[in-house]
């Protein structure tokens, strides 16, 4: 009877996640501490799939919350990091160029933890129909017929269910989150990220573009069982 009662205890943390309300902080509000972020509504890409197969999906920041380098004391799979509001790290602090970011430099994607902290169970989807055009030592990238780029880092890359080259439709799965990072280490979640053309300057040029505002729309349409 007590290991029944223990059980239970352990599992329910995890369905009252599952039975929270969303809700979700402004674009470009990053962690306190964490840097500058870019205060954009647009939803650059507005049917795309959200990246995560099945909700709920967490996002935040891997670095500024508890388990990361520069978090407070705690464990990655502390349920703070497994709850709502969602934060936006687009422009975290990084040391990669970034044109549209304050600082000129920040991460480029938003990271995405699913449902619960165990890696090599939940799934990364296409988020539009396009061809894998590569696959590295911890990323895969897909790229749509009108040439918006998305890649998916921090995959499970040695249980993969597509290959360099392969067509794949929107919705199809891509890999399972793990915390593959080559020779470093990271925290179990996706990172996510979205290259499109911009005009910046008057000039036309690929860059990343914010995802938070997209995600956010096609989160709720994953929520609303329109994926």
């Amino acid at each position: 009877m007590k290991g029944l009662i223990v059980i239970a205890l352990c599992l329910w943390p995890l369905a009252a996640l599952s039975q929270q309300a969303p809700s979700f902080s402004s674009p470009g509000e990053l962690e306190p501490g964490s840097g500058r972020g870019v205060a954009d509504p647009n939803v650059y890409l507005r049917d795309i799939r959200f990246p995560i197969e099945k909700a709920p999906a967490f996002l935040n920041s891997q670095v500024y919350r508890k388990g990361g380098m520069h978090g407070p004391s705690g464990g990655q799979c502390d349920s703070a990091n497994y709850s709502y509001p969602w934060r936006d790290n687009f422009c975290e602090k990084r040391d990669w160029g970034m044109p549209l970011c304050p600082a000129g430099k920040g991460h480029q994607g938003q990271d995405i933890r699913p449902a619960t902290c165990k890696a090599g169970l939940h799934w990364a989807v296409a988020a539009e129909s396009g061809k894998i055009v590569q696959i590295g030592k911890y990323s895969v990238t897909l790229q749509t017929p009108n040439g918006t780029v998305y890649r998916y880092l921090h995959l499970d890359m040695d249980d993969l269910a597509v290959r360099r080259g392969q067509p794949v439709q929107r919705g199809a799965r891509i890999g399972k989150v793990s915390n593959d990072f080559g020779d470093a280490s990271t925290t179990i979640h996706l990172h996510f990220d979205i290259k499109d053309s911009v005009r910046i300057g008057g000039v036309s040029r690929v860059v990343f573009v914010p995802p938070y505002s997209s995600l956010q729309a096609a989160y709720q349409q994953l929520l609303s069982q329109q994926p």
